[in-house]
């Protein structure tokens, strides 16, 4: 048997400097990711869950086709600003050329729905911030981007949060 005796964290100065290399405030990048999973968990937890008896995953696709009308008839200034954001400047997909990690515009699919679109690249954009795509040298970075996607994306997943009441009680209880 093995005995815990304190509590292993990181040094102060280590959790700087990782969130440094994500070029925004940790407090908004936590925020996102706590919500995310928040999200995802509402998802699976309701009827939005796909899957069999070896994994489940959200059915984000389903879920934005359900409440895009409801999406689509949002009008406060904060929802029309991060979806002309992200629409306008979509967040980008990571690739491998060669041995380097680059970056490639994310296609806009004009078949799919609005709210199926902002959905995806919310998705991606979580998946660049979780995955380490955001850890680019300094040189590469577009100011201010990182930021904005992220913030944009979380007020995306907060408006959808509540357009359903299954998925609001799951995400809220």
């Amino acid at each position: 048997m093995f005995a815990v005796t304190k509590t292993i964290r990181p040094p102060l100065m280590l959790v700087e400097q990782i969130f440094r290399h994500l070029h925004m405030p940790p407090k908004l990048a936590c925020e996102f990711l706590a919500t995310f999973s928040r999200m995802e968990y509402a998802l699976k937890s309701t009827k939005y869950a796909i899957g069999d008896d070896k994994k489940v995953d959200p059915a984000w696709d389903r879920f934005a086709n359900d409440i895009h009308e409801a999406f689509e008839g949002i009008a406060e200034p904060d929802l029309l600003e991060a979806k002309n954001y992200l629409l306008s400047h979509p967040p980008r997909k990571q690739t491998l050329a060669g041995h380097k990690i680059t970056f490639i515009d994310q296609a806009i699919d004009a078949k799919q729905r609005t709210s199926q679109q902002l959905l995806l690249m919310v998705r991606t954009v979580r998946n660049n911030l979780f995955h380490g795509g955001k850890y680019l040298p300094d040189g590469e970075q577009e100011e201010g981007r990182n930021n904005l996607l992220v913030k944009h994306s979380l007020t995306v997943l907060l408006a959808c949060s509540k357009l359903d009441h299954e998925v609001r009680s799951s995400f809220e209880h």
